[in-house]
């Protein structure tokens, strides 16, 4: 692993980085995504990982009551583990911080929880996604920074899910015709095939929405951010189905800006 790509989280990589001694993996860079209990004292923890994607690990102890017993790994914040067994289930240990962690609140936190929803419905597991989980990183640290913008956030990480998964669509043109897209003009959208020039009105949409989206831009009107959102949504329920989406009431709890 490159020193380089390591960098990109702020950290420098120790040599034996990720490398397999006897069953042991070592040093893998993780994400929390969700955790729940795990017989007595344990925990079963969803993970992001920098090189095997999604993947499921046992923390023992984990929810144990003692000086003893080791911490519980907290969503947000990048840090390395150690994953022992020969299993399909294996035991995470020696759970240390890998760079400053991301302190979560308010909306900022419900779209980090919307953010682990996403990836859990929609990854494989044991799928390795670097350039997402670098995505990922990128887009937890941009929530900490004041006066974010959350829809335009939101959608570039969509995109960049949808990418991931292959599914992502030429922004730019239109796929019946090839024309670029125009700003004032209404197309259609359809999940399987792209944007297309004729407008069946099966699911229509404006060139400047599609235009903002392509290029990482923010709308300047409510109707134009839920256009966008709605856009995004189309795209990828097929992948990760029509449920509601637990994170969305923690949001309604809140005020959310329009199209968020």
């Amino acid at each position: 692993m490159m020193n380089g790509q390591f960098n990109r989280l702020g950290i420098s990589c120790p040599s034996n980085y990720l490398t397999i001694n006897q069953g042991e993996f070592v040093g893998i860079a993780a994400f929390v995504l969700h955790t729940r209990p795990w017989r007595d004292t344990s925990l079963m923890v969803d993970w992001l990982t920098l090189d095997h994607g999604w993947i499921t690990t046992v923390q023992r102890g984990a929810r144990q009551i003692g000086k003893k017993s080791p911490p519980r790994p907290m969503a947000f914040h990048p840090l390395t583990l150690h994953l022992v067994g020969r299993g399909a289930l294996k035991t995470a240990t020696q759970i240390e911080p890998l760079s400053r962690p991301h302190w979560l609140k308010g909306q900022a936190l419900a779209v980090g929880f919307y953010l682990n929803e996403l990836l859990l419905r929609a990854l494989h597991r044991e799928a390795p996604v670097p350039e997402l989980f670098y995505s990922y990183a990128q887009t937890l640290e941009a929530l900490t920074q004041p006066a974010v913008e959350f829809g335009g956030l939101i959608r570039r990480f969509e995109r960049a899910l949808l990418d991931e998964l292959g599914v992502g669509i030429d922004w730019q043109a239109t796929a019946d015709s090839g024309e670029a897209i125009l700003l004032d003009q209404l197309y259609t959208l359809d999940a399987e095939v792209g944007i297309l020039r004729n407008n069946t009105g099966k699911f229509s949409v404006t060139g400047r929405v599609l235009h903002a989206i392509a290029e990482h831009l923010p709308l300047e009107t409510a109707q134009d951010r839920r256009s966008a959102r709605d856009v995004m949504h189309y795209l990828l329920r097929p992948h990760v189905g029509s449920a509601v989406f637990h994170s969305r009431a923690l949001w309604q709890s809140g005020t959310p800006p329009e199209g968020a």
